[in-house]
């Protein structure tokens, strides 16, 4: 009595037996069928890529193309003998080697260097398939090195990893090289799709896209979800039973914290923590689903992807990409610190409570910049320009005053009509001029400011050196002017008749260190011209050196 077969797995039940049959590998299956059909076939190939997307099978099925009777040929029959034993893991001329458990050099010499070269038992060519091939010692590689690289003519090597980086570069370049991507998900459920219907397995379209999503790229992982799914329920496959039974996060639960962390909702978003943790959710899990949602809707709101979910879409309704993409960024660092972390519930707390942090919403941050570059640049109308004033001068001829008739003066106010000048705010720019640049307050001190009629301010030098430094740094000028003042003040500088410049009667409310009685002003008390001061060859030495005019001042206290 015959024995009744065992059930088999979907994964091995529907393994491609043709090229055309492999899904989504196209550049591989067309570039080694047309090396079959030019008769140009390679001594050794390398197939890399990430888990389930067809390596092994790939190289089973060249395996077939290489020996059918009626090959080579692009497409085996899969009737004749070699193509059947093949199939079935039986054929003597095709051996498959497992590196992971067979990694030492006694291995690769046992069953590979030992044999290589007797000629085949029945077939055309002896293949070679060494799966996991990064997992081989580097004596083992060692050893297959000068075999691998000029192996008999009846011999092919197929090397399959997962880790390319792992091959030695001596052991890659005698091969060719084959990338294997992830298979993207619109195959991945279609083909779900096809596997159900031959099946008979009822089943949502949600729960197919859940499930191909949760494969990421790997044909064989979706393939045995579904097969898991079926044996879970004999009812139709939903999308809530997928998440059921695989402890995905609940839909409703995702949209829940997706809204509490766009609209900063820390209560909310401390409450659907607590739902989690009652549930038992992963919070790898989590992060995971919860980075997948917001990025269908940023990959749509950036016009890189067709429309996301509608939840998801109506969910995040007004949130623009930049929020987005602190978002996904911030769970892409949580993720990556859960796996060293050894408290994954407060890693997954700090991660999304972090995400509710101001600097989240850098679309505000643009806007408060744009708002200052206006105001700074004038152009913001709720912004009231401050009369700014001018360092006190000396009295002016009646040539000059005629001349000038915009200067300001610390005595009384301007003749444009501005406000009474407080020389407070003249000794306040010094102070903060010299903080990041004492030359230029020192420079500052023998000027003469005079109101344009625009408004802006002219400083006038003695020495065209002073009014080229000071032009120089008239961004510092009005920077610390805009500070000090509240308002724009353009400066431009020019050599002219500056006076007695600054210094001469700067009142100020600074107590002296020395113990003087607040309120006291400063006193210009420099001998006139043409009676000789203290010290006066020294001075005039330290003029001609430093440039400028030595002023004596005197703290005059207050009545």
């Amino acid at each position: 009595m015959a024995k009744k077969p065992g059930y088999v797995v979907l994964a091995r039940k529907y393994r491609p037996q043709t090229f055309a049959e492999v899904l989504g590998q196209p550049a591989v299956s067309v570039t080694i069928k047309n090396a079959l059909a030019a008769k140009r076939v390679h001594h050794a190939y390398l197939f890399t890529g990430p888990r389930g997307v067809g390596k092994t099978t790939m190289a089973r099925i060249l395996a077939k193309a290489l020996n059918c009777v009626k090959g080579p040929s692009e497409e085996p029959c899969g009737e004749c003998d070699p193509c059947r034993d093949i199939t079935a893991s039986s054929c003597l001329d095709v051996l498959e080697m497992d590196a992971a458990s067979h990694t030492g050099v006694d291995n690769i010499r046992e069953v590979i260097i030992d044999t290589v070269a007797l000629a085949p038992n029945r077939d055309r060519y002896k293949v070679f398939i060494i799966d996991e091939a990064h997992m081989l010692s580097t004596a083992a590689f060692n050893a297959l090195l000068k075999t691998l690289e000029e192996p008999p003519p009846h011999v092919v090597f197929i090397l399959a990893t997962t880790e390319v980086a792992k091959v030695p570069a001596t052991i890659a370049s005698r091969c060719q090289r084959f990338k294997f991507r992830p298979i993207p998900v619109e195959s991945l459920r279609e083909h779900l799709a096809f596997l159900a219907a031959k099946e008979k397995i009822a089943a949502e379209p949600e729960a197919l896209d859940l499930l191909a999503r949760s494969a990421e790229g790997s044909l064989r992982d979706a393939v045995s979800l579904l097969d898991q799914c079926r044996s879970f329920s004999d009812k139709a496959l939903s999308a809530e039973l997928v998440r059921e039974m695989f402890g995905y996060v609940p839909a409703d639960m995702l949209l829940g914290l997706a809204k509490s962390l766009v609209g900063g909702d820390g209560a909310a978003l401390g409450a659907l923590l607590r739902r989690v943790y009652e549930e038992g959710v992963e919070p790898a899990q989590l992060l995971k689903d919860l980075r997948a949602g917001l990025q269908g809707v940023y990959l749509e709101r950036v016009g890189l992807a067709g429309r996301a979910d509608q939840a998801w879409s109506e969910a995040l309704a007004g949130t623009g990409p930049e929020h987005l993409r602190y978002l996904l960024e911030r769970a892409n660092k949580t993720l990556e610190d859960l796996r060293f972390a050894d408290s994954p519930r407060l890693t997954l707390e700090l991660g999304l409570f972090g995400c509710l942090e101001s600097a989240a919403d850098l679309s505000a941050w643009v806007k408060r910049l744009e708002e200052l570059e206006r105001r700074l640049g004038g152009q913001g109308a709720a912004v009231p320009r401050v009369q700014a004033f001018s360092p006190p001068a000396r009295e002016a001829p009646p040539a000059a005053k005629a001349a000038a008739p915009t200067a300001l003066d610390s005595r009384g106010p301007s003749a444009s009509g501005g406000k009474t000048p407080t020389p407070q705010l003249w000794s306040r720019l010094v102070a903060a001029v010299r903080e990041e640049k004492p030359s230029l307050a020192s420079i500052l001190e023998s000027s003469r400011a005079v109101l344009a009629p625009d408004g802006s301010w002219k400083l006038l030098f003695s020495r065209a050196f002073d009014a080229e430094q000071a032009r120089r740094g008239a961004g510092l000028i009005e920077a610390k002017l805009a500070t000090l003042s509240g308002g724009v003040i353009r400066v431009s500088t020019e050599v002219g008749d500056a006076g007695g410049g600054g210094a001469e009667t700067v009142e100020t409310e600074v107590p002296d260190e020395g113990g003087e009685a607040p309120g006291g002003v400063w006193k210009d008390v420099t001998e006139p011209a043409g009676k000789p001061a203290k010290g006066s060859a020294s001075l005039s030495r330290a003029e001609k050196i430093l440039g400028g005019t030595a002023r004596f001042i005197k703290k005059k206290p207050s009545v």
